[in-house]
């Protein structure tokens, strides 16, 4: 059975899904093997922080929260978020909003 916290974060990844989509920023193109395979935080070495979120952290979500597998207990995405969106101020508001709950949700 998925915990009321569960329900919560995968409902918030709906939302950052759809945000996402709304302003162009899910792609239909994964990126390739060698980039999913970097060890740095947000493969910052190897893909945008948009392509992080949507083929990393997601699905990882999803998958953790699927598996009744034990949630992050803490969570700073939304300064790494700022930070990749700044040149989107107005668009990538609700993108921002999502991932600052999200933050908040994993870090309860």
């Amino acid at each position: 059975m998925v915990s009321e916290h569960a329900t919560q974060v995968l409902r918030e990844l709906g939302v950052l899904q759809r945000e996402m989509e709304n302003v162009g920023l899910w792609s239909d193109l994964s990126p390739s093997d060698e980039a999913m395979m970097s060890s740095q935080p947000f493969c910052c070495d190897t893909m945008s922080f948009t392509n992080w979120l949507q083929w990393i952290f997601v699905p990882r979500m999803r998958y953790m929260v699927e598996a009744n597998a034990q949630l992050p207990s803490k969570s700073a995405m939304y300064p790494m978020a700022a930070e990749a969106l700044v040149d989107m101020q107005d668009e990538s508001k609700g993108i921002l909003d999502s991932v600052k709950r999200l933050d908040m949700l994993l870090s309860a």
